[in-house]
């Protein structure tokens, strides 16, 4: 869900309006970023997890099971680094007078 904020830019002094809008397009290439690796390893982990069904090969489940979970933690770190902006974005907006979400 998009939530829109706003504000009265003389409200806040220039130095920390401009860190909050450097948070905030940093949050939303930080979102674009994540859902661009969760559709393209979301797609390989896919692949991996088939290819580990159809080829069962000499090695243990353990190094089978590798490629999925290698797939798997990009976009969940890329998911982190979003809530950590996101939060920090928060603490930002938390400061400024008279804000309306």
């Amino acid at each position: 869900m998009q939530t829109l904020t706003s504000f009265a830019s003389s409200a806040v002094p220039r130095d920390q309006l401009n860190r909050i809008l450097t948070d905030y397009v940093a949050l939303d290439r930080a979102r674009m970023f994540r859902r661009l690796l969760v559709a393209r390893f979301g797609v390989l982990a896919v692949l991996a997890f088939f290819a580990d069904v159809v080829f069962h090969g000499p090695s243990s489940m353990l190094l089978r099971s590798l490629a999925v979970v290698a797939c798997l933690i990009p976009p969940f770190w890329a998911w982190l680094t979003e809530r950590r902006l996101a939060q920090r974005l928060s603490q930002r907006l938390s400061g400024v007078p008279s804000v309306s979400e």
